[in-house]
């Protein structure tokens, strides 16, 4: 189970690799330690061959998610705060052009602008 901490923040993603069928549901955990109130949690998606693209962000609260409108699949992903410091990306029918690497990342702001930088990332 890879994990890294920085700044006192941990995070962790249990699953490294998995196989699914077309149309069921997938689950993408992503453990979050020593987040503080005012950080995001982040979702990006790498297909092979292509840039790492964010998915969607997370306030740490889990109560408002905001979808990267320059995803043009991110209306199929959704996130759910499972408990003080676990975040679930959701998709709940794969297709085959969800095929790719997931990373979860904490950042201390909601933007990626040059004042906000990775605390934590994997």
């Amino acid at each position: 189970m890879p994990n890294l901490g920085v700044l006192g923040l941990t995070v962790e993603q249990p699953e490294l690799s998995w196989t699914k069928q077309k149309v069921k549901r997938a689950y993408i955990k992503c453990k979050v330690t020593g987040l503080a109130s005012s950080n995001y949690v982040h979702w990006y998606q790498q297909k092979d061959g292509e840039a790492i693209r964010r998915i969607l962000y997370v306030n740490a609260a889990g109560t408002s998610t905001v979808r990267d409108p320059n995803h043009p699949e991110a209306d199929d992903f959704s996130v759910k705060r499972e408990n003080d410091d676990t975040y679930v990306l959701r998709v709940d029918t794969l297709k085959m052009g969800h095929s790719a690497v997931y990373y979860c990342a904490c950042w201390d702001s909601h933007n990626d602008s040059n004042y906000s930088y990775p605390v934590q990332k994997h």
